[in-house]
């Protein structure tokens, strides 16, 4: 059968991809559908035909699912940050707790089955840091998000993951942008909103510092929110989309803020990675330091340490923590984050996992438990191999990405490892993202 775009067709969704599109099937062409729960009939409208695939949007819910729910926000559709606010908390763990089996199936040849996923509320507001954009539209200052595959800044009045105090921020900046005529200067506005401390920074990327009104605008902002207690600029002339580059300014306050997480007190930089959501990495983290079994004999290996958040939280139950970070002043941070949180037993190295692990094996150094928390892109075959010959006995593997991590645990297993435990957690409801932790002991 002949399909073009705008034809209409009666469907019934059967399953997910990875994006959380709805799965279904015409006349045995797969098209893909945003916005369908497993189970609904609906008629659809084709958007896009490929070779054996195709694309469609919802015309009209014919049989809605029990899970529908109607999304809060206003830019739902077009903005595409958040893509299961039409699911309901059942559905959402459903299509995560589905995400991280299919991965294991495609990528490790594993059937497995996960525990309950952990999730933490609020299920709202959750965010501790936001980016936005900001651009001059017809004269007009935007500020939003952008639209999935464009440069376009979807503008919203409510961002209903972050903070009430981030979206009112973003409010005053649209304001001040728009009077002080300096929206061309502003590449970007970075707010990050410790939850628990109740510090706030604010950075924002410029193309260029000094320009006109910039000292008014740092009296306004210092002047309606004196709870910022850390202004700073970075002034970036690149032209592609790295955006926390060039050098970076302090115009008022300090150029950190600080956070409390599991008991201990962690410096945040503007370009420091510290979780997005607060209340799942308190679970996210005790799992995985629960599953390194630290009794205060072991030597614990920390690769991708980052700040040293993790490495510092288990060093009070182990004997000796080794945290291995490439990112330079990250590694700054985790010695001044040892130091504030008395921590003495950890020693940090800034150097790729996969060099660090090496210098492990150099020092003959015994690692009874190892944990790492990669990048999407996973571990590299250096890292693994390096890790092999380190040989400890429990692997926890905290992962952002199921794909990759099926992947690697799949390499794993090949080399001496049992597959204990897969542990999903919901980080970012109302998105398609889930971490996981997974426990692997050495046979």
């Amino acid at each position: 059968m002949e399909m073009k775009k705008n034809d209409i067709f009666t469907v019934t969704c059967t399953g997910y991809t990875d994006d959380g599109a709805g799965v279904t099937r015409i006349d045995g062409v797969v098209i893909f559908v945003p916005g369908l729960i497993v189970g609904e009939e609906a008629e659809i409208g084709i958007t896009k035909m490929k070779n054996n695939y195709g694309y469609g949007r919802v015309v009209k819910i014919l049989k809605p699912s029990e899970h529908r729910v109607e999304p809060v926000c206003s830019v739902f559709r077009p903005c595409g940050g958040c893509q299961l606010q039409h699911m309901d908390d059942y559905a959402q763990r459903e299509f995560k707790m589905e995400k991280v089996k299919a991965c294991f199936r495609k990528n490790a040849g594993m059937e497995i089955e996960p525990l309950p996923i952990l999730k933490e509320e609020p299920h709202w507001n959750y965010r501790n840091k936001v980016q936005i954009p900001v651009q001059l539209n017809k004269g007009k200052v935007e500020m939003g998000f952008y639209q999935n595959h464009t440069n376009r800044v979807v503008c919203y009045d409510t961002c209903h993951v972050q903070t009430e105090l981030s979206n009112e921020l973003t409010d005053f900046f649209r304001e001040e942008f728009t009077n002080l005529h300096c929206a061309k200067e502003i590449r970007h506005v970075l707010i990050k909103h410790a939850h628990v401390s109740g510090e706030v920074m604010v950075c924002m990327v410029v193309r260029n510092w000094p320009f006109d009104n910039s000292s008014r605008l740092v009296e306004d902002i210092q002047k309606t929110y004196p709870q910022v207690q850390s202004l700073s600029c970075i002034v970036n002339r690149r032209d592609d989309n790295v955006i926390l580059d060039g050098k970076e300014i302090l115009l008022a306050g300090k150029p950190y803020i600080e956070e409390e997480l599991l008991g201990c007190r962690f410096r945040i930089h503007a370009r420091s990675f510290f979780q997005i959501n607060p209340y799942a990495t308190r679970v996210l983290y005790a799992t995985a330091l629960e599953y390194a079994g630290l009794t205060g004999k072991e030597t614990l290996l920390d690769l991708y340490c980052g700040t040293g958040t993790m490495g510092i939280i288990g060093a009070k139950k182990a004997k000796k923590v080794y945290g291995i970070e490439i990112v330079e002043d990250a590694i700054k941070d985790a010695k001044i984050n040892a130091e504030a949180n008395d921590v003495h037993n950890i020693q940090f190295v800034n150097a790729d996992a996969g060099k660090g692990a090496q210098m492990i094996i150099r020092s003959k150094i015994k690692v009874d438990a190892l944990i790492v928390d990669p990048p999407r892109k996973g571990c590299s075959k250096e890292t693994l191999d390096a890790i092999f010959k380190i040989a400890p006995k429990k692997f926890v593997y905290v992962s952002c990405n199921p794909a990759t991590l099926a992947r690697d645990v799949k390499i794993i297993t090949e080399n001496g490892y049992k597959l204990e435990k897969v542990q999903p957690c919901d980080m970012f409801p109302q998105t398609v993202h889930v971490e996981t932790v997974v426990l692997l002991t050495r046979e």
